[in-house]
């Protein structure tokens, strides 16, 4: 059984060039707090050199001038997060988050994601354990996500290990405790009290930690003393609790600067959709919707969402469908960060009959959709979807969502029926009563003698939320020219109408 650890150091500060390649040649700080009390929380190796240290503020390491600074996000780390832990689940479905900047596992000083991997059994697919530790540091650092990985018999022992090694570090058991002994007891994480007990009485290393007999050690400094022995002997037990994440596809920019061109904009969408496509079609996903909110500078942040007819994976078509939503309803102010959200679904696949109308291409379809939603407006493209009420020809705009199934035709019904065919908009008329009916009827200039009047059959709704409606109608039959007709009455304007006419 064995267990690889993962140690990525200075992870705001990668986060932020995973998102910004250009800025990965120059001295780079991420800083967090309110000016001008900014303290440093991480940079990279060109700004080490010129002498920054965490906790270090803004104003003492601007004084070279050379540095590029960056405000720290913490929706730039977690999307980050999960990039790597994806990568991390490819070799084991077994991972661990032990440690983040944004948990601050340990009361860490130096920002650092540290994750662990159960490596048993992974043998047939990745070979040897140092195979298995080359080939996930070479995943990581295609990922832009330089890092430290060890593989050793016990899990706390590989943590401890990819801590203090840099590259690729692989013990057995029998040099587990050989490799950590010249580690400085600086690296186990525990209170200050005993690790400043074991420093006064001389103890420098773990070797030394570890020679020490552990009845002494207990009763001197408790059991936390025989967990920093068994830590330094690389046998402290730990229980792995992999992590059960849910498949969410999101992602964030932060801008320093606020951000006012639309092509600018789509420039930094393309990667983003891109790297959300990717991620849904590794695990058999097409995208159903994608929601793109945008913080405006001194406004409330401008939400847009584009939802193509049926899933789609195609990042072009995606493209198209955000920049035409944002010609017909941009931003009013400058962007100031980006976020990305795409809810996945099941690719619609199917075969269809030889005689079967040819479907709609996605691509053609969606476009075509979203030319007519900025000529006539959102709410006017869709299918008609009929409300739960008893008025008339009421009814709400859906999204349009075809099917690629066939449309079976209703069964032919043998039994003659008058159909009423309704008038739109309703035809104004006027009526005379003869006791409780209907008799005349004035309607487009002519005067009709009612026979036959049956009803009325009222109808009303939505009394309670202020939309009150109500109507009467009535079906009357005309003797000359022989007719008959739907009339109805509307007692609040105190209106007739003839609503229809049977066929």
């Amino acid at each position: 059984m064995g267990y690889a650890a993962i140690y990525i150091p200075e992870f705001p500060s990668l986060a932020w060039l995973r998102l910004e390649p250009s800025a990965r040649p120059r001295a780079i700080a991420v800083v967090e707090g309110s000016a001008p009390l900014e303290r440093i929380v991480s940079f990279n190796r060109a700004s080490k050199e010129l002498g920054l240290k965490h906790g270090m503020s803004k104003v003492q390491a601007d004084t070279s001038g050379q540095i590029l600074f960056h405000a720290r996000s913490i929706a730039e780390e977690e999307a980050a997060l999960d990039v790597v832990v994806e990568a991390a689940e490819a070799f084991s479905p077994r991972v661990q988050i032990i440690a983040s900047p944004v948990n601050q596992y340990a009361k860490s000083k130096q920002p650092a994601a540290v994750l662990l991997l159960d490596q048993t059994g992974t043998e047939k697919l990745f070979g040897s354990a140092r195979s298995f530790a080359e080939k996930l540091r070479k995943a990581l650092h295609d990922l832009d996500f330089p890092s430290n990985v060890a593989v050793a018999p016990n899990a706390e022992a590989s943590l401890l290990l990819a801590r203090s090694y840099s590259g690729v570090t692989q013990v057995d058991q029998r040099d587990v405790q050989a490799k950590l002994a010249p580690l400085s007891l600086s690296m186990l994480r525990c209170e200050g009290a005993p690790l400043a007990t074991l420093t006064r009485w001389g103890i420098r290393n773990l070797g030394e930690l570890a020679a020490l007999p552990e009845t002494a050690l207990v009763s001197r400094i408790g059991q936390q003393g025989r967990r920093l022995r068994r830590l330094a002997l690389g046998v402290e037990d730990h229980l792995l609790v992999p992590e059960d994440p849910a498949f969410v596809l999101s992602d964030h920019v932060l801008l320093d600067t606020p951000l006012e061109s639309m092509e600018s904009l789509l420039f930094i969408l393309s990667p983003m959709l891109e790297k959300l496509l990717k991620q849904a079609i590794n695990h058999a996903y097409a995208l159903r919707s994608v929601t793109t909110t945008l913080e405006l500078e001194k406004r409330t942040p401008h939400q847009l969402e584009v939802r193509p007819a049926v899933p789609v994976q195609n990042k072009d078509l995606l493209l198209k469908l955000l920049n035409l939503k944002l010609q017909s309803d941009p931003p009013q102010a400058g962007i100031l960060g980006v976020t990305l959200a795409a809810e996945p679904a099941v690719p619609q696949v199917s075969q269809r009959g030889l005689f079967q109308a040819q479907f709609p291409e996605p691509d053609k379809l969606d476009l075509l959709l979203a030319r007519l939603k900025s000529i006539v407006g959102e709410a006017n493209v869709g299918s008609p979807v009929l409300c739960n009420s008893h008025r008339d020809d009421e009814f709400r705009m859906g999204p349009f969502q075809p099917t690629a199934g066939g449309t079976e035709r209703p069964p032919k019904s043998k039994t003659v029926r008058s159909t009423l065919r309704r008038f739109r908009p309703l035809q104004p008329a006027r009526v005379v009563f003869r006791g409780a009916a209907p008799s005349l009827l004035f309607w487009n200039g002519e005067r009709l003698e009612l026979g036959d009047v049956t009803g009325p059959w009222q109808s009303s709704g939505y009394w309670w939320d202020g939309r009150q409606w109500e109507a009467d109608e009535w079906d009357a039959i005309v003797a000359q020219p022989p007719q008959a007709l739907r009339l109805r009455h509307e007692p609040k304007p105190g209106s007739w109408y003839v609503a229809g006419q049977y066929d």
